[in-house]
């Protein structure tokens, strides 16, 4: 994986993105000199169009990214992959036309794209099975060499399984384990400082974890084979701690390896002052850019919800935000008036409180979009942790370690949490939405808030943990 912007992506994906963002461009090109273009000037028109193929190209990923194409961790079938690469040109074709016809001067005429849509997906297409089902996929194989207690390579085997239980929602495509060493091995502890090295390399190891439970690690220093290590780090052979490699695969920083000395020395958590003002503009542009968007819908939900029962259209509840201060979130109404007769408690799947309007509300997430009026006024962020209700707030810092740190940032509409994991159930879904958000604050940039609104699209269009 590749570290960008704190942010951990896969290369794989990196890969297909590039390289369709590229086809999707060269196909622009043929479509519109096929159609249009003198030949005879083919710089000029090159320079002239650069514009509407970037839209053409910038409107099939983020329809890509809606239809689950570029989600970590996910190899698709060649069936489903059809069938999701088919939508994602649907939803392009309207995003383009919806462009067209808001910006007529966009000139991005539908007989170009009649050339330029087909041939870029079956384009894309053989890229993705090239990629998937042939040696070239080896090229983003990782190798991993396990050095470590019988614990944490437990632990390494319940995130290498996590895929297939469901535990986690991102997975592992392309790691394997090649070796596992026992930390008082004979081999670690040999006169040899090259053994652990040769054995790296006839194996061919990208990485080498070092994974200790809690009690070793603490007196890590002495329990290490140092000598060994340092021969494989200065031949190339990258080494990651356990709390490293369980973060980086997982998405989430492990709270079992949260230590207020790890807090203190690991990188991350950098926020400064231009950092929260860039914050504060993109909060208020996106804000905006979506209120005017979805105003059509948010009337007709406001009619629906009166017409249902006749009750308030919305709900304002106290939630606790920045600093641990409450404020007033707003909410359409989707749950019966008398809800919370019997006192706060977390939504349930098929939640028999939700109304009609309110289920259709909460699946496609428009029961959110009051809380627009919340980030304007710098209650909430567009992106960041969930807000969470004073009650529940007093339980969660009883029973989870570093539960108040979430509060250091404004909470969030969208959220790396929420994008990940569905709602909160119980206080283990409470736990890994956590783990979540501490990632999120460790690892803050603009860029991870993109690709956040990014995968709130896939969300929203699929309905993924909604009730």
């Amino acid at each position: 994986m590749l570290r960008m912007f704190g942010h951990y992506m896969e290369r794989r994906l990196l890969f297909l993105a590039w390289a369709e963002a590229a086809i999707l461009i060269l196909f622009f090109y043929v479509g519109y000199f096929g159609s249009y273009a003198d030949t005879g000037s083919i710089t000029k028109g090159l320079i002239a169009y650069l514009p509407q193929a970037l839209i053409f190209s910038g409107a099939a990923l983020l329809g890509m990214v809606t239809a689950g194409l570029y989600e970590r961790g996910r190899v698709l079938g060649s069936r489903a992959m059809v069938l999701r690469l088919a939508g994602a040109f649907v939803a392009t074709f309207v995003l383009v036309a919806i462009v067209s016809y808001a910006v007529p001067k966009a000139e991005i005429w539908r007989s170009g794209l009649s050339i330029a849509m087909p041939a870029a997906f079956a384009a894309i297409l053989v890229l993705r099975l090239v990629v998937e089902n042939s040696p070239l996929s080896r090229g983003f194989d990782r190798r991993v060499m396990v050095v470590g207690d019988a614990e944490a390579n437990i632990k390494i085997d319940r995130i290498l399984a996590a895929e297939a239980s469901g535990e986690i929602a991102i997975g592992k495509p392309g790691l394997t384990i090649v070796d596992r060493l026992p930390i008082d091995g004979p081999l670690l502890w040999s006169n040899d400082i090259g053994a652990l090295r040769q054995r790296a390399e006839r194996l061919h190891c990208s990485e080498i974890v070092v994974a200790l439970d809690d009690a070793a690690a603490e007196g890590a220093a002495s329990s290490l084979p140092l000598s060994q290590l340092l021969e494989c780090r200065l031949a190339g052979v990258r080494i990651v701690d356990l709390a490293e490699f369980c973060e980086r695969e997982t998405g989430r920083v492990d709270l079992d390896h949260l230590r207020r000395r790890w807090l203190m020395f690991a990188g991350g958590f950098e926020t400064g002052r231009i950092d929260l003002i860039a914050k504060r503009v993109f909060d208020i542009l996106v804000s905006l850019a979506v209120l005017v968007t979805c105003l059509p819908v948010m009337l007709l939900a406001m009619a629906a919800i009166k017409a249902e029962d006749g009750g308030p259209i919305f709900y304002s509840q106290l939630r606790v935000g920045r600093h641990g201060r409450a404020f007033p979130l707003l909410k359409f109404r989707s749950m019966r008036t008398d809800a919370e007769r019997f006192g706060a408690r977390y939504a349930e799947e098929n939640d028999p409180r939700v109304t009609r309007v309110g289920r259709l509300l909460r699946r496609s997430r428009i029961d959110e979009l009051p809380q627009l009026l919340n980030v304007l006024k710098g209650e909430m962020s567009f992106v960041g942790p969930r807000p969470e209700r004073p009650v529940f707030v007093r339980e969660l810092e009883h029973q989870l370690p570093f539960f108040k740190e979430r509060h250091r940032v404004k909470p969030g509409i969208s959220g790396w949490a929420q994008v990940n994991h569905a709602y909160t159930a119980t206080i283990d879904d409470a736990r890994v939405k956590l783990e979540y958000d501490i990632y999120y604050l460790k690892n803050w940039s603009l860029f991870l808030d993109l690709l956040i609104l990014t995968q709130t699209l896939r969300v929203v269009v699929w309905g993924s943990g909604a009730r």
